[in-house]
């Protein structure tokens, strides 16, 4: 037998661990390559929308320009966090964009996603063996979701590994001595650093993409569920997890809300198109897809300009700018559809769930073996992770990994839906899909055995 504090074996660990992570790299790079290439015949420079205005956004900050989107009334447009990882891109000539350029944008997401499946590996290793942890690896390495959210030039290849990175070292934190022992115990520093990591991590990955800013709501009562602290002692020791959490992701985000209150007078937690997205998922005709033109937006800028001189003229001041006002106006004229058409938000919000979850990605324009493979390599890991919650159902915090699934579903119920959205919680999903089929492969061994015994 095999003694796993041998340090010959304890080698051989890591150079499965960086082999897999290389594995993860390469096979992203080889399909950046060839998006690229398709990318680059069908002549455009990028595929969706909000790439074109990272882009620009970047490109202001490295001409040393203000941070906007266009105008001066598109401050507050993007979470700032995508755009500055791209600047130094954004140098790389000729052109901007220059086709190097954004290779190396798409480079960089390749080695976030890497990033990304080391982390996964670290999370499966504090629940099973090390066997399991690259099985996992290898899932989270060739998981075609995965691999498409780290080419593309879209927030997600950073937020995503920041994401993942933020649930590994919570879920350390919820493993470690801290949360059962005294609230300054031997080891408590360690517990103390990896939920303060986890905050800040969690907060970078809401300044890639802000829709990560609500996460606490669901991973802090699942805090208290996977602890079930008793008695006084064990309830200072949880508050105390919880308050570093919390303090690591403000004083991340304290920045980019400061620069916020001084551009509009008013607190903005992560950007102003909330309201923009909100009246996306919720407005007469809504189909529960994303409009990518958003030329719903101009009535409303319409609208808003007509009202501010009305104002002007009475002598009345206008409040805030008018970025502010226009996400302010969207997001009342969001709400004020689903209250007075309350069926057919219900009616949306299922349709939305089908968009996300659906197995087979229900969008026409992907290619038919694309969606294929999608749907297999999300399947498999669905029902993978089904088998591993069962079997860790008696471990501390690892039911961690299917939270940010809960979360995405609620979320995307509300703002639209698309398969897009759903990856890092599917992602998330391989530590327990790892232990599941880990599970059913030895389950199939011992029939095996039983079989040639007979």
């Amino acid at each position: 037998m095999i003694d796993p504090s041998h340090s010959r074996f304890r080698r051989s660990e890591r150079r499965i661990f960086w082999a897999i992570v290389l594995f993860a790299f390469v096979v992203r790079l080889a399909a950046a390559w060839y998006w690229q290439h398709q990318v680059d015949r069908s002549g455009e420079t990028f595929r969706f929308g909000d790439s074109h205005s990272y882009w620009i956004i970047a490109s202001n900050v490295a001409r040393g320009e203000p941070y906007q989107f266009g105008s001066e009334n598109s401050k507050i447009f993007r979470a700032p966090l995508y755009p500055i990882s791209l600047v130094a891109w954004t140098w790389i000539g000729p052109g901007n964009p220059s086709p190097w350029g954004v290779w190396g944008a798409r480079c960089m997401g390749c080695l976030f996603g890497a990033g990304a499946v080391a982390c996964i590996m670290w999370m499966t290793r504090m629940v099973g063996n090390a066997t399991t942890a690259a099985l996992a690896g290898v899932f989270a390495s060739i998981y075609p979701g995965a691999i498409a959210m780290s080419i593309f030039v879209l927030s997600e290849a950073v937020a995503t590994p920041l994401y993942v990175a933020s649930c590994t070292l919570l879920l350390w934190g919820l493993r470690h001595p801290l949360v059962s022992n005294r609230l300054f115990s031997s080891g408590a520093y360690s517990s103390a650093g990896a939920f303060v990591s986890a905050g800040i991590t969690l907060a970078l990955a809401c300044l890639a993409r802000p829709s990560w800013s609500l996460w606490p709501a669901i991973a802090i009562p699942y805090l208290l569920i996977a602890i079930k602290p008793k008695g006084r002692v064990e309830w200072r020791c949880m508050l105390w997890c919880i308050f570093l959490f919390c303090a690591g992701a403000v004083g991340t985000m304290a920045p980019w809300w400061v620069r916020n209150y001084q551009v509009t007078g008013k607190f903005v937690p992560t950007t102003l198109q909330v309201g923009a997205s909100l009246y996306d998922g919720w407005h007469p005709g809504a189909s529960g897809s994303s409009d990518e033109n958003m030329d719903f937006v101009i009535p409303f800028i319409e609208a808003q300009n007509a009202e501010d001189e009305m104002l002007a003229k009475q002598g009345i001041p206008l409040e805030s700018t008018l970025e502010w006002r226009i996400d302010r106006r969207m997001r009342q004229a969001a709400w004020d559809w689903a209250r007075k058409n309350s069926s057919d938000a219900i009616w949306l919000s299922l349709v939305k769930l089908q968009k996300t979850w659906s197995p087979i990605p229900v969008a026409q324009e992907v290619q038919p073996l694309i969606r294929w493979a999608e749907g297999i390599g999300y399947g498999g890991l669905v029902v993978g992770a089904i088998a591993g919650a069962w079997r860790m159902r008696r471990e501390r915090g690892a039911w961690l990994a299917w939270m940010p699934c809960l979360y995405l579903a609620l979320l995307h119920a509300i703002f639209i839906g698309s398969v897009r959205y759903r990856q890092p919680g599917v992602l998330l999903l391989c530590p327990l899909a790892a232990v599941g089929w880990m599970m059913v492969f030895e389950w199939i061994r011992r029939r095996g055995s039983k079989a040639s015994d007979q």
